[in-house]
């Protein structure tokens, strides 16, 4: 995959996002941004493990939720810290 693609969010924030490869790296304390193939884009906190049990997912905590959710790896393009939660 592309590392270091660029993009900017409709509320004029800028990413850099790493490479799905680095998803294991991912500092579960922080919520980062995770784009997909099909250009949606989730918030919230994973801690990186991918379940290699069938397909290859990896899960995402949304913020103040019991809940998470798995997501399709091969379909990552890349993810990101995200900036807003500096600015609380």
């Amino acid at each position: 995959m592309i590392s270091g693609m660029k993009i900017t969010l409709s509320n004029g924030e800028r990413y850099t996002l790493k490479c799905p490869e680095k998803i294991e790296e991912i500092d579960s304390d922080k919520n980062a941004i995770f784009v997909f193939d099909n250009m949606q884009i989730y918030i919230g906190k994973s801690d990186g493990v991918i379940d290699e049990n069938g397909d290859a997912t990896f899960c995402i905590e949304k913020e103040k939720s019991r809940f998470g959710m798995c997501m399709p790896y091969d379909r990552l393009i890349g993810w990101a810290y995200d900036k807003s939660e500096k600015q609380k």
